[in-house]
């Protein structure tokens, strides 16, 4: 079997050998893959090896979850069966995350051509279609909702001033949450969590000021306060919320205007970047 190897860090035949001899159940197991940075050659000398074990319907492990291998290296392994993986293909968000690894996965196991023949090749065929989008644009509305909460947070936060508890939840919510909301909604097939910011960023064109405002918020960029952080966060909201309005469902088009109108009326405008370097 080949090695996986990059620079410093490798996978031997041996060690292979002896991750299958760990983790196999040759009575439930139908396949074992490897996934992430081994499987696409670009592996550190401190990245894990992830594992993702395939068994049949009803099959429970005690085993999931991380270890260390050989004193040097962790693992994850996680073990699905068919009621995981069918939602790999339906459920938008289940497709964003995992439909881009299926594809370059490396297989340890695979019983009868079980993982090549049915699941790899059915990523591979993978298209985000009318029916995909029209249950992206659900979830990615009810997920907007679900982070108003940390919109209240941010604003609650800084009108206390420096409530570093509240700030630090908007901050995730804002940054991440919202991000996830454009994964769902735009089907973006995320390589690995590596690149999801990059990855995300890609999709929101020449929109410049979104560009900043969401790199501002994750505090990728400038020496900007937590406080400054929240303020850019919540017109990245306001702004995201403008472009998805066609998007947003009857149910929750309230919530998300209501959130809106929060904002504006509660922060400040954001005419320049010296607004955020006060």
């Amino acid at each position: 079997m080949k090695n996986f190897t990059y620079e410093n860090s490798q996978l031997s035949s041996s060690d292979i050998d002896e991750l299958i001899q760990r983790f196999d159940k040759s009575n439930v197991v139908q396949a074992l893959i490897l996934m992430g940075s081994y499987a696409r050659n670009e592996a550190g000398p401190h990245s894990d090896i992830d594992l993702v074990r395939f068994v049949i319907a009803g099959t429970k492990l005690s085993d999931d979850g991380t270890h260390l291998f050989k004193k040097k290296v962790l693992i994850t392994i996680c073990t699905v069966e068919p009621i995981d993986y069918e939602k790999w293909f339906t459920d938008p968000y289940e497709a964003t995350k995992w439909i881009a690894g299926l594809r370059i996965a490396r297989v340890l196991i695979d019983r009868e051509n079980f993982f090549t023949d049915r699941l790899q090749r059915r990523a591979h065929n993978f298209v985000w279609d009318a029916t995909m989008q029209l249950h992206a644009n659900i979830e990615a509305s009810r997920r907007m909702v679900g982070w108003c909460e940390e919109t209240n947070k941010g604003l609650e936060g800084l009108r206390r001033n420096y409530d570093i508890g509240r700030l630090l939840n908007a901050c995730h919510g804002l940054s991440w949450g919202l991000s996830e909301v454009i994964q769902i909604h735009r089907g973006i097939l995320i390589s690995s969590d590596n690149n999801f910011f990059n990855e995300i960023e890609s999709v929101l064109d020449d929109n410049k000021r979104m560009i900043e405002l969401r790199r501002i918020t994750f505090g990728v960029i400038g020496s900007y306060t937590l406080r400054q952080r929240v303020i850019a966060g919540l017109h990245f909201f306001v702004l995201l919320a403008k472009q998805m309005s066609n998007v947003w469902q009857t149910t929750d088009v309230e919530i998300i205007e209501h959130t809106v109108q929060h904002i504006n009326l509660n922060v400040p405008n954001l005419v320049s970047e010296n607004i955020l370097c006060e």
